[in-house]
């Protein structure tokens, strides 16, 4: 082999190896690249799915609230309703009380003035 020769090979293999090199980083850009892209895609995804599921949970804290709200109301609407029967029935139990306390007052007035 000739000393050309022999620096063509050379030139010929330091080409092919700058070639190789140039298809490594552009591989290695694209790789990048492409990673970014998933990275960027997942951020997304999640957080999009972050607002789903805070709109379900706050849409389910409104329907657990709104729930006991209802069944405070019933509650209420069933105490109230029982104070007022027990209301009615002081208020009859006192009138009934004061009727005969006025008859037996009225009784004993009659007796007395009677006996003058």
């Amino acid at each position: 082999m000739h000393h050309d020769e022999k620096e063509d090979i050379l030139d010929d293999f330091a080409l092919e190896v700058k070639k190789i090199e140039e298809e490594a980083e552009r591989i290695l850009k694209e790789a990048q690249e492409k990673k970014d892209e998933l990275v960027a895609a997942a951020k997304t995804d999640a957080a999009k799915l972050l607002i789903s599921k805070q709109a379900g949970l706050d849409a389910k804290k409104e329907d657990m609230l709104r729930k006991q709200k209802d069944k405070i109301d019933a509650d209420k609407a069933v105490i109230l309703e029982k104070g007022r029967k027990e209301a009615e029935a002081l208020e009859k139990g006192s009138s009934k009380n004061i009727k005969k306390a006025s008859d037996l007052l009225l009784s004993k007035l009659d007796a007395k003035v009677g006996s003058l």
